[in-house]
């Protein structure tokens, strides 16, 4: 597999948000709710929103992550949200990464030499 083609390592960077703790929530959110719609017979419900925006002219990304859920109870139920925020480097091809896969940015993300105006002759 070319690694230009490689895509976000999906358990890496579910981990590396929140510096692991947004992980640990799921994790929670996830038993909460099955245990509330097995011991109720009645639906739960679990969201993960994330939102993406560059920083400044940078390769990076803050990411604001959201996880919403609703666990059933005998009589009714209760919600919870939790949203964060983490910072991820955009590497080649688009893969985020906690750190750069690089010291420099040398090349673009197409793979292309990076150039400045002001190294121009």
């Amino acid at each position: 597999m070319s690694t230009s083609n490689r895509g976000t390592d999906l358990p890496q960077f579910i981990n590396d948000l929140d510096g692991g703790v947004f992980a640990e929530k799921v994790s929670r959110a996830l038993s909460d709710v099955a245990a509330g719609v097995i011991d109720f017979d009645d639906k739960g419900e679990l969201t993960i929103k994330l939102k993406f925006a560059r920083i400044g002219n940078s390769y990076r990304v803050g990411i604001k992550h959201a996880l919403t859920y609703k666990v059933p109870e005998a009589n009714g139920s209760y919600s919870q949200e939790n949203t964060t925020e983490s910072v991820m480097h955009v590497n080649s091809g688009g893969r985020m990464s906690m750190f750069p896969e690089n010291q420099n940015q040398l090349f673009t993300r197409t793979g292309d030499p990076q150039t400045h105006p002001e190294d121009k002759e």
